[in-house]
């Protein structure tokens, strides 16, 4: 083989290893850059969720903390009106009044079981069962005295120690609402 073959073949060799290696270079750089992209695809997911999640659990202790105290301000206002007042319309409306007020403290427990954290989920299940069970206990023993003398100092007290519980379990649940959004 004389020199001027030698030297084509040599320059013919480097040039297709030169292409080798930039086509391998280029291959490993497009793969590392789809598997960032992939990367900062799930991280920017990731955070989404994350912020989604938050402003849900915010709207859920929001609801669950409004529903709360408007069942205990109903339970200091308007259940001892009911031992003073002997009108059926007016018992009847009280009556009501509460069937609604637990069905949005269950809506809003609901909320919180679905999106809380668990010791915020815990909290709230103890507010509604506490809520749930004085309301529901004042107008059994209402209804239970209806026919009896009922004793009205016994079922004021009750009322009171009864919306102490609920108010309570408010402030727990309401403490285990912030230290779930402020990160402890």
């Amino acid at each position: 083989m004389d020199a001027a073959t030698q030297t084509q073949l040599i320059t013919v060799g480097a040039t297709l290893g030169g292409v080798v290696l930039t086509l391998a270079a280029n291959a490993y750089i497009e793969r590392r850059r789809a598997r960032d992209i992939r990367e900062l695809e799930s991280m920017r997911f990731a955070s989404e969720r994350t912020k989604w999640l938050r402003d849900e659990r915010v709207k859920a202790y929001a609801g669950l903390s409004l529903a709360g105290e408007e069942v205990l301000q109903f339970m200091r206002s308007q259940l001892p009106t009911i031992l003073r007042s002997s009108d059926a319309a007016q018992h009847d409306e009280v009556e009501a009044r509460w069937l609604f007020l637990r069905t949005e403290l269950r809506k809003a427990y609901n909320q919180v079981a679905l999106f809380g954290a668990d010791d915020a989920q815990a909290s709230a299940l103890e507010l509604w069962r506490t809520a749930r069970d004085v309301g529901n206990d004042f107008f059994r023993d209402l209804q239970v005295g209806v026919g009896d003398a009922v004793d009205l100092p016994d079922l004021a007290a009750r009322i009171k120690s009864g919306a102490s519980r609920v108010g309570t379990a408010g402030e727990r649940s309401l403490e285990s609402c912030r230290k779930d959004l402020q990160g402890g």
